[in-house]
């Protein structure tokens, strides 16, 4: 069998035959170290950081120190007693080498090269073994995002000031704890430094920070891994065996020039200012709860004299939380330390409340106002005599107009909390002439709610003794002399007990006047019970509270359903006159019955107000009624949507009518009543195509012959109810002869434009009759417009050829000649002529006065006519010299069209 040879070996051990060829090196006597590091340098490239405790066996094998030491320092491993025990190991084969080179350093200082790498190597397992402890213990705080190897590889070569900054920064307390415990020589005098980069929004109490006891700071707890020094850590052998590597000197001088070391312990002054100056950087970016915080904290470890400070910090944040609304976070309004300290003490009262509500308010006031008002006598500038009593403040606010106009509320449920009785300690105010002074500036300050107003006066306290010798000075003497509330206090102060007795008694009869009307929903503010007021505005408050008492007149006064209710308000009114001393004192009580009664109509209580002017309890003059009557009925006519009398407003103003007897002008207004609902409601009339007639049109109308123009052409046959059209015209209150000659005049012309020839006829002959029948006593110019207005529709009637009855045409003519003037006795002859070229046997001035007349007043007139035509003209000059004939009508032109040029168009203006 062959022998063996270390060929053999060598190809065991590159084929990683690693039993073999340890065999081998047995039996050929050979080093086993080559085989031990080759397997060691495998296992390291294949598992890495993942090494075990069983793989550390296999290292501990090879017999070189140095290699073995040099593995121990290159290697990181995973698992935390895997990379102890090779720390120990390579400790324990650099100890070795360094023990004989320690013990030369008792008689030499000379060291070569090989030897200082070697301490330093030593140096360099001392340090890795404490830092894999403290590192093992801060492993479960970090994030994990790397391995226990890479992590424990950075933090074993880290700067400790600087590792313990980015733990500072990063909230991780677990790991700044065990760097100051462990590691506390080196980072101790960097303390406050770094404590300092914790960011200033985390809790101060998760944190280890400085304490004080006395006049100095305790020492930190520390806690070395080791009981003894090693030689190789003294400073003298570190400065023997330190490498001089430019870049790691001009880090460390970057890293300390940027870090302020502080004297280890330090004086309480010192820790006193670091945690003011935590406080400070806290409240510059907003987070002053935070500061308040550090400063109790500060506190909690030994810090004193920051008392006030503190105070000042929990003034702020309760300021700031309380004056901060929820929807408004400007940043740029953010009150610090040294904003709110230039603050006034009531621009911090102001904002305390800022918040409040009525279900906070009493709660505010004890927990914020109050103490905030203790707090500001101990402030006060001896300067400011505005806050000369710290209690001033706390009554501008109560007396600032927004809250006196819109939070009544607030203020009655702090002066309830101040009643005299309710013991003084818990009492809001606490002074009862300030009590007084405040409760009367603000009833005649504020605006008109009488439930408050009424609690707030049964605030008032009860002087029992009363400066007599005081002069009276009236609060109307003082009212105007104000120009807020605060100042209507501030004017208050010189009067005492008595003079605030008397102002009170007034305000008790200024509440009673003002609850009245409050009753009747006609409140004023009390202000206007110091104020003289004139005639007419005693009137409007008093019209004011009659027409509001019921509901109001829209409503028909639907409020009061009782009579008594009437009765009671009437009373009401006048005794708020009072014989000439109450708020309505300069009105005579006829007027208020008058007001009273105006109110009473318009609500439409139509059979009360019949009884108080007819029955056995009258109030009112008849006469007086019947003009007010008449008001009422107007107003609701005016209003009247309908014409129909029978429902609406049309009907409440006839109602209104038939309380009293009919006298004249009730009959008129009647009539007007009855013309309307004719108009609108039997007949439709129209305004306009499609728009119907309103009542206040009718009565509004300067012309009412219009409307009767307007009823025509609403409805065309209406001609032939003249009687009912007269009658209706008379309702409508025209009732002289003019009108009647109009009216008919326009029924003649409606029936000549529907060629109803006939009824034309009668209606002339009726407004001739009208006509001639006028009183004589008429002036000339109102005669003429009667004649022209009758002889015209004459003519028109007379000019029309369709009207084949030649014997009515003439009759008719005749009519006209009677009453036209002289200068237009020409027109009438020309139709004359016209109808003589057609039937000159007809016309023949011999038979003229033979010509049949149905009407034989009309014949006399004509007759006549024939005389003074005889008298004054020469008749057959005008025949003979009539006017040009008219040109003959083109023949295919409407016989309708015809009539309406000959009528003239004037019916249709």
């Amino acid at each position: 069998m062959e022998q063996p040879t270390h060929r053999d070996f060598l190809i065991h051990l590159n084929q990683g035959n690693f039993q073999a060829a340890v065999d081998l090196a047995n039996e050929l006597k050979l080093d086993k170290d080559l085989i031990y590091k080759t397997q060691w340098t495998k296992r390291k490239e294949e598992r890495g950081p993942q090494l075990q405790l069983a793989d550390i066996e296999l290292l501990k094998l090879v017999t070189d120190d140095v290699w073995v030491a040099g593995q121990c320092l290159d290697v990181c491993l995973d698992e935390p007693d895997a990379q102890k025990e090779l720390l120990t190991l390579g400790h324990s084969r650099i100890y070795t080498l360094t023990e004989p080179i320690l013990k030369q350093l008792e008689t030499t200082t000379q060291l070569s090269a090989k030897e200082r790498t070697f301490l330093r190597t030593h140096l360099y397992f001392l340090q890795y073994s404490d830092r894999l402890q403290t590192f093992t213990k801060i492993w479960p705080s970090l994030s994990h995002a790397n391995s226990f190897a890479n992590e424990f590889a950075q933090f074993r070569d880290c700067n400790l000031i600087a590792q313990a900054i980015e733990f500072a920064r990063s909230e991780n307390n677990v790991a700044l704890d065990a760097i100051f415990m462990h590691h506390g020589q080196t980072v101790l005098p960097y303390r406050l430094f770094i404590l300092s980069q914790i960011p200033e929004t985390v809790d101060p109490s998760r944190f280890d920070l400085p304490h004080v006891t006395h006049d100095h700071e305790d020492k930190w707890l520390e806690e070395s891994w080791r009981t003894h020094q090693d030689i190789v850590e003294q400073d003298w052998v570190q400065r023997m065996i330190e490498l001089d590597v430019q870049e790691q000197i001009d880090y460390l001088s970057r890293l300390k020039a940027g870090i302020e070391a502080t004297e280890y312990p330090s004086s309480a002054h010192v820790i006193a200012d670091w945690y003011l100056e935590r406080a400070r950087a806290a409240d510059k970016i907003g987070l002053c709860s935070t500061a308040l915080e550090i400063c109790r904290y500060a506190q909690v470890m030994g810090i004193t004299e920051i008392e006030s400070i503190t105070v000042d910090y929990e003034w702020l944040c309760k300021y700031v939380y309380a004056s901060t609304s929820v929807t408004n976070d400007d940043e740029e309004n953010y009150v610090d330390l040294e904003k709110f300290r230039e603050l006034s003490s009531y621009d911090v009262l102001e904002g305390l409340l800022r918040n409040t509500n009525a279900s906070t308010i009493l709660d505010d006031m004890t927990r914020l106002a109050l103490p905030w008002i203790e707090v500001s006598k101990r402030k006060i500038k001896e300067d400011d005599e505005e806050e000369e009593k710290g209690e001033i403040l706390l009554y501008r606010w109560l007396l600032a107009p927004t809250i006196v106009n819109n939070h009544l509320d607030w203020l009655c449920s702090i002066f309830e909390m101040s009643k005299p009785t309710i013991p003084v300690e818990d009492r809001i105010i606490k002074d009862d002439l300030d009590l007084s002074r405040l409760i009367l500036a603000i009833v005649y300050s504020s605006g008109e709610l009488m439930d408050y107003l009424i609690r707030l006066f049964e605030c008032l306290p009860i002087f029992e003794q009363v400066d007599d010798d005081e002069p009276l000075v009236e609060m109307a003497q003082i009212f105007p002399k104000a120009d807020s509330p605060f100042n209507l206090f501030l004017e208050l102060q010189s009067i005492g007990s008595y003079g605030l007795t008397r102002m009170m008694d007034t305000l008790q009869n200024h509440l009673g006047s003002a609850e009245v009307l409050a009753r009747y929903h006609a409140s004023v503010p009390l202000r206007w019970f110091l104020e003289d007021q004139s005639l007419e505005a005693q009137r409007h408050l008093c019209i004011r509270m009659a027409s509001r008492a019921s509901g109001g007149v829209e409503s028909g006064g639907v409020q009061f359903d009782r009579d008594d209710d009437w009765r009671e308000l009437l009373d009401d009114m006048l005794r708020l006159c009072d014989h000439g001393q109450g708020i309505f004192g300069k009105l005579d009580s006829t007027e208020i019955i008058e007001i009273f009664f105006s109110t009473l109509l318009r609500c439409g209580r139509f059979r009360l107000a019949k009884e108080l002017i007819l029955g056995s309890r009258r109030i009112i003059d008849v006469t007086k009624a019947e003009r007010l009557v008449i008001d009422a009925e107007r107003e609701f006519f005016d209003n009247a949507t309908s014409g129909n009398k029978h429902s609406g407003s049309m009907k409440q103003a006839w109602e209104c009518l038939s309380i009293l007897p009919p006298t004249t002008e009730i009959k008129k207004e009647m009539a007007l009543i009855e013309a309307t609902h004719t108009l609108i409601s039997e007949y439709k009339t129209q305004d306009r195509p499609g728009m119907i007639l309103m009542p206040i049109q009718i009565r509004q109308s300067k012309n009412r012959l219009e409307l009767i123009s307007k009823l025509i052409h609403t409805k065309q046959d209406i001609y032939l109810r003249h009687e009912k059209v007269l009658e209706l015209v008379q309702q409508l209150g025209l009732v002289d002869v003019l009108a009647k000659v109009k009216t008919l005049s326009l029924l003649a012309s409606a029936a000549l434009v529907e060629e109803d020839y006939l009824e034309s006829y009668k209606l002339c002959q009726l407004a001739v009759d009208a006509a001639r029948s006028k009183p004589a006593a008429n002036s000339k110019s109102y005669n003429d417009e009667v004649n022209q207005t009758a002889w015209q529709i004459c003519l028109s009637l007379g000019k029309v050829d369709a009207f084949n009855d030649t014997s009515r045409r003439l009759d008719v003519l005749s009519m006209a000649m009677t009453l036209s003037p002289v200068e237009n006795i020409r027109d009438v002859l020309a139709i004359w002529r016209k109808l003589d070229q057609q039937k000159p046997s007809q016309i023949a001035l011999a038979q003229l006065g033979t010509i049949h007349h149905e009407n034989p007043e009309a014949k006399k007139g004509w007759q006549g006519l024939l005389q003074n035509a005889t008298k004054q003209w020469n008749l057959t000059d005008l025949l003979t010299r009539g006017g040009e004939q008219e040109s003959s009508e083109t023949h295919n032109k409407r016989k309708r069209d015809i009539i309406r040029d000959a009528v003239g168009g004037w019916l249709f203006q």
